[in-house]
């Protein structure tokens, strides 16, 4: 590992919320290969997943549009965190499967199930309709993209993050802090349903 992306990790790592997700993506056996370079594409970062008959590590790839020499790794560690909510909101899901179609459910996968019903709805769309509640008019008028359930959930947990980072693609006050907090109590939740179960267990 190069001494950039060790910078990176270390920084991103005195977050709490990063290491709620890293630690819930690596129990998951699936924390995404990192890739950094100047200008990859028009964004600044971005989280592939594999389609059906990609040749991509099933983990997925967040790549990061970063010049090591210009680019410092505290203006893309609000980035990276953003971009392994993505990965964390697919294996949410993928565990929502995973445990919905067990016939004998434990408690914690009962709650599990309540939570993630609750919070992400049953097509993980759920974000997206607590905005409208919550800012109608923002909702609104960012609907093709910040106010989406899948860049909403990652814009709220990046800048509880990182209040003051650069890249903020701002909501009204109250709007990320209660997304924030609600994907947390939830990733805390599978967390522990994920403990539960066998080491060898693959993804």
């Amino acid at each position: 590992m190069d001494k950039y992306l060790t910078r990176l990790l270390q920084l991103a790592s005195e977050n709490p919320e990063y290491k709620a997700l890293a630690d819930y993506l690596m129990s998951r056996r699936s924390y995404p290969e990192i890739q950094y370079k100047r200008d990859f594409s028009n964004t600044y970062g971005a989280f592939e997943y594999p389609g059906l008959f990609s040749d991509m590590q099933k983990r997925g790839v967040v790549k990061l549009n970063a010049d090591p020499a210009i680019t410092g790794a505290e203006y893309v560690a609000p980035t990276l965190t953003h971009e392994l909510t993505h990965a964390t909101k697919n294996q949410l899901v993928k565990q929502y499967l995973e445990i919905r179609k067990k016939s004998n459910k434990t408690d914690l996968e009962k709650q599990f199930i309540d939570s993630f019903q609750k919070i992400m709805g049953e097509n993980a769309m759920g974000i997206a309709k607590q905005m409208q509640q919550m800012s109608p008019e923002f909702a609104k008028k960012e609907s093709d993209y910040r106010a989406t359930s899948t860049e909403g959930l990652a814009f709220a947990l990046q800048n509880s993050a990182y209040p003051k980072n650069p890249l903020a693609y701002e909501a009204p006050p109250h709007v990320d802090p209660t997304i924030a907090t609600q994907l947390m109590l939830l990733l805390e939740q599978a967390q522990k349903v994920q403990n539960q179960q066998p080491q060898s267990q693959g993804r």
